[in-house]
């Protein structure tokens, strides 16, 4: 039988390796930004570990695009740099905490979740260009009310 002092001692230096393993994680995780461009480079977004635009820069190549494309390219790059966030975050798992525990499987499976890989590119700009297109038609002006009954009869 094992000494229960020792056993107590044991789980008492793992479980503050682990944390200290949590820690060292946590502080990696929170320095994580992910950059990335799309349209030729006219648009480059960073964003932080929480998924979040730190930056948005555009070149001179934007100016040829009407503006739903720009808004578009923004929110494709942002999609963009967030997918890449679970490859990173797994990189930080397997070099902190290990890849087999289970509260880091979990976190991973969140971020894999939160942050998908971008749908098709040709798919993703024409779902964009719908969505822009219903925004704007709803901004239409509408058509003005029918002058009132009083209004009519002077």
């Amino acid at each position: 039988m094992a000494d229960p002092e020792r056993v107590i001692a044991d789980w008492e230096r793992d479980a503050s390796e682990k944390a200290a393993r949590f820690k060292e994680m946590a502080e990696q995780v929170e320095q994580v930004t992910i950059t990335e461009s799309v349209a030729g480079g006219a648009i480059r977004v960073t964003v932080d570990h929480n998924g979040l635009p730190m930056d948005i820069a555009m070149t001179d190549g934007v100016r040829g695009m009407e503006p739903a494309e720009i808004a578009s390219n923004v929110m494709a790059a942002i999609r963009k740099a967030q997918s890449r966030y679970p490859e990173r975050l797994a990189e930080i798992l397997a070099d902190t905490v290990g890849e087999d525990d289970p509260a880091a499987r979990h976190i991973l499976a969140k971020a894999e979740e939160t942050f998908p890989a971008p749908p098709d590119e040709d798919l993703s700009e024409r779902e964009e260009r719908m969505v822009f297109d219903d925004v704007e038609d709803e901004r239409a002006p509408r058509p003005r009310p029918a002058p009132s009954r009083r209004a009519q009869s002077r």
